[in-house]
């Protein structure tokens, strides 16, 4: 991380190394695709899919019409289903128009900009160094994994980091882009609680609130003019099991710690799954009873920890939250004993996770990823709080 008197341009440098990095590992494996070397990325498959049916007016949360769509590139096991809520599918109806080659390349472009959106909000969130905060988002693993095996977190990240941005002074705007966040539900659902206790307490919470409810009334708009037996049909698949084209998320091994307990407990039942969120939530709601201000980046980061399923390892992108709010306290008190500590933990996690990624290491095993970011940006924060603030000036332009 660098300390206060770095150059400007070294700052420049290694922002444009790690942006050459970024394109020197991605730019074969998207060229590949194009030309049909490499199989269809699966995350992105789904919400392509989910764009082609819904276009048609069909059921997105149907598995067979799935299944029968995606075998026409190349995926042939079972279904690779979109479980996001109704309103997502408005992000991906434009999708239905493209070939998939054609929708993949604008998606990979779609998530740069959404990636380098997010670097820019998160440095203006927490009032730290631009170098920093784009070294940060770019270099992090799940942010290259997430654009390439075209999912949508990046959508969360931006619309999170906007909230924060917005909150003090455009409540009802904040909410607005906030809302982004519902099309993963299950991952901030912490998060979530907390918006509903501001709401009951604040005005600002209040207008948060309404904004927010009007984005995603927005967004649904689309998704039930195309279909409206889409929120039937959406609560069908929730409740419904696994079938022979299909995998229910009780079939999922994501790397939760939800996961491994239930895999601890005898008949492995998917009820265990859900025990760290009901613990989460009884802890949650006894320790803000009466307080009104949030740590938003560690209330993030632990509501993916207790989250009950659906969290994957592109999803740990979240995680640069935490990460940058600390990097830029270390720019407030320019610790160095807490620079090189921070630094050499990123580049350690970082490097661990690109190794598990390229080893094609079982999903489950990034459970370690959460636990370690929070707990890490906790004890360099502490041991940076060792020593007084330094005169605002700030390192990146």
């Amino acid at each position: 991380m660098p300390t206060a008197n770095t150059n400007p341009m070294l700052r420049r440098a290694a922002l444009a190394v790690a942006g050459i990095a970024a394109l020197a590992v991605g730019f074969p494996a998207f060229e590949k695709l194009f030309a049909g070397g490499l199989p269809a990325p699966m995350d992105f498959a789904a919400f392509w899919t989910a764009g082609q049916i819904g276009h048609a007016g069909g059921n997105v949360y149907d598995a067979a019409a799935v299944q029968q769509v995606q075998r026409g590139i190349g995926l042939n096991d079972t279904a690779i289903m979109m479980w996001n809520p109704p309103w997502t599918l408005t992000l991906v109806l434009p999708l239905g128009w493209l070939s998939f080659p054609a929708a993949y390349g604008l998606w990979v472009v779609v998530n740069i900009g959404l990636m380098l959106a997010s670097a820019e909000l998160l440095r203006r969130a927490f009032d730290g160094a631009r170098a920093v905060a784009y070294l940060l988002t770019i270099a992090f693993a799940p942010s290259l994994l997430l654009i390439f095996s075209g999912q949508l977190t990046m959508f969360v990240l931006v619309g999170l980091a906007a909230f924060i941005v917005l909150r003090p002074r455009h409540p009802y705007l904040a909410g607005a882009v906030g809302a982004i966040s519902a099309i993963k539900p299950h991952m901030l659902v912490l998060f979530a609680l907390w918006l509903f206790l501001d709401a009951i307490r604040t005005r600002d919470g209040r207008k948060v609130l309404l904004g927010g409810a009007a984005s995603l009334l927005a967004l649904s708009i689309p998704a039930t003019l195309a279909n409206p037996e889409i929120w039937s049909q959406y609560a069908a698949i929730t409740t419904s099991g696994s079938s022979a084209n299909h995998e229910h998320v009780a079939s999922w091994s994501p790397p939760l710690v939800g996961w491994w307990l239930r895999m601890a407990v005898p008949g492995q039942p998917f009820w265990v799954q859900w025990l760290p969120l009901a613990a989460g939530v009884a802890l949650f709601a006894f320790v803000f009873r009466h307080r009104r201000e949030a740590d938003i980046p560690a209330l993030v980061g632990l509501s993916m920890f207790i989250a009950p399923y659906g969290v994957w390892h592109h999803d740990l992108v979240l995680m640069a939250l935490p990460i940058v709010a600390t990097a830029a306290k270390l720019n407030e008190r320019r610790n160095r004993a807490a620079i090189v500590v921070g630094l050499a933990g990123f580049v350690l996690a970082d490097a661990a996770m690109f190794a598990m990624i390229l080893t094609k290491a079982p999903y489950q095993w990034f459970v370690w990823v959460v636990p370690a970011t929070l707990l890490g940006c906790l004890a360099v924060e502490r041991l940076a709080n060792r020593e007084p603030a330094a005169a605002p000036r700030p390192l990146g332009a």
